[in-house]
């Protein structure tokens, strides 16, 4: 395939910029001759330094092959992970120039920082603890549970009934997602899983022979609410699984029916645009925190200050021109309260 301009299509929309910037496969290829010298710095444990070494070029060498070269001439104690090297068992993933890929499938550049994951404790070098990540996957108790008998084979199942876990079956556990999600940076602030351990979750969960006792569980304690939607998961994704929207976004559809509480927050915000047509940020502040929204008197002085928040109009009630059109739209789409 050349490397003119295309029509984007779901699988490479997320690498709109390759051609602009000459980082396609091809073009990276090109930038280098065979036995010429690819610099590969490579974020150390022990000291937490970046250590330089070269590796002649190969004709489409990948990352792994470099770390590879490395190990065998000049770091024999140099730590990666990897298994399959086809991308199918997703152990090789690492951070490459400031970007989440893996090591078997993405080619080399003339000059690479080579660094572990980040979100994730730092065994040696390049080695990650998944600890945290096996666990969390393990509370969400992620096994078909049927509610009903078995009705036999073939069993009869629609596919837009089974589309988004489907999707979600791809997932080879790489981490990449966990690596780039700036949620999961936060730390103790939120209790958000992570997209990958949502990933495994809606496997089952979107399932809809699944025991949705058994889904309002999990995603009680999976903090999902606190996923921002920023698709930084999705742009890392070597399996191009689209993780906000065919995976995270109908797992808070469903915590918003078999958990309400949980959804609080966009519930209200729902409801406020379905009665007046616009969004009321004093109304949704007053009816998700009530009194507690004056525990923090500065900051509504702030917002009233910058006109983020209008007191007479929220008391008033007053009502957007669009008003029906937004109450009829948003009930088309699910319940409106």
């Amino acid at each position: 395939m050349s490397d003119v301009l295309h029509a984007p299509t779901a699988i490479d929309a997320r690498r709109l910029g390759q051609t602009e910037h000459a980082d396609s496969l091809r073009a990276r290829n090109a930038r280098l001759a065979v036995g010429a010298a690819v610099v590969v710095k490579v974020r150390r444990s022990d000291d937490g330094r970046l250590q330089e070494f070269r590796a002649p070029y190969q004709q489409a060498m990948r990352v792994l092959d470099a770390l590879n070269v490395i190990a065998l001439k000049d770091a024999p104690d140099l730590a990666f992970r990897w298994f399959c090297g086809s991308k199918m068992c997703g152990t090789c993933a690492v951070r490459m120039n400031g970007r989440e890929v893996l090591a078997c499938w993405e080619a080399v550049e003339p000059e690479m920082v080579i660094e572990p994951l980040r979100n994730l404790p730092v065994i040696r070098d390049l080695v990650v603890d998944r600890t945290a990540y096996e666990k969390k996957v393990a509370s969400f108790e992620p096994w078909l549970t049927r509610t009903g008998p078995y009705p036999g084979f073939p069993e009869p199942l629609l596919h837009r009934d089974i589309a988004n876990a489907s999707r979600a079956l791809d997932c080879i556990s790489c981490m990449s997602c966990y690596s780039a999600c700036p949620v999961i940076r936060l730390g103790s602030l939120t209790d958000f899983a992570g997209p990958a351990p949502l990933v495994q979750l809606g496997q089952t969960a979107l399932d809809p022979r699944q025991d949705q006792q058994q889904v309002a569980r999990a995603l009680s304690r999976s903090g999902i609410f606190n996923c921002v939607s920023c698709y930084k998961c999705e742009e890392v994704c070597p399996a191009h699984i689209p993780i906000v929207s065919s995976v995270i976004e109908p797992l808070k559809a469903k915590a918003a029916q078999l958990v309400p509480h949980m959804a609080r927050h966009p519930l209200t915000f729902r409801s406020v645009v379905a009665r007046r047509g616009r969004i009321d940020p004093g109304e949704l502040i007053l009816r998700v925190q009530g009194l507690r929204a004056f525990a923090v008197f500065p900051r509504l002085v702030r917002l009233l200050l910058r006109g983020k928040i209008k007191p007479l109009r929220t008391l008033l009630g007053f009502k957007s021109p669009a008003a029906d059109a937004a109450k009829r739209i948003l009930k088309q789409g699910g319940r409106s309260r």
